[in-house]
């Protein structure tokens, strides 16, 4: 191979790398455009953080965060909870993003509505998790978050 062959894989791959970077941040644009403009009460506060990931700030005990799985050129979308000071970190949902920004093959990223719909259809194990808690009046450990998620 030589090196303008190279140069055009290289050129290739950053194209496409960037391309996956820039549909994932406009999924983030568009999620946090969701819940800041939805008029439902979904107790969720935008957090800042430095890396590329998301936050939110759930009834202000939990932290919901949202990244690209670790990996070059990674097309999966990773939910986790954690208390808010950062321990007990659990996965509580998976999504796939493409090049183009359809996520899960269905939504796409451009429509708040659907994306915001299909978050939360990805966090209703632990909105349902909460609500169970504090119906029965029983504390909830991050380990019942974990199944009810996985179930």
């Amino acid at each position: 191979m030589n090196i303008w062959e190279l140069s055009e894989k290289a050129e290739y791959i950053a194209d496409k790398h960037q391309r996956l970077l820039s549909q994932w941040h406009l999924y983030g644009n568009t999620l946090i455009q969701g819940i800041t403009l939805s008029k439902a009460k979904l107790h969720h506060a935008v957090g800042c953080n430095p890396d590329e990931s998301l936050r939110f700030f759930l009834f202000d005990h939990f932290v919901i965060q949202i990244n690209l799985a670790e990996g070059f050129n990674s097309h999966t979308i990773e939910y986790s909870i954690e208390l808010r000071d950062g321990s007990d970190n659990v996965l509580i949902a998976k999504a796939t993003i493409d090049d183009n920004g359809l996520i899960d093959n269905a939504v796409s990223n451009r429509d708040r509505e659907k994306v915001l719909e299909h978050y939360l259809e990805l966090i209703r194990p632990v909105y349902d998790s909460l609500y169970l808690a504090v119906q029965q009046n029983t504390p909830l450990s991050m380990a019942l978050l974990q199944k009810s998620a996985v179930a």
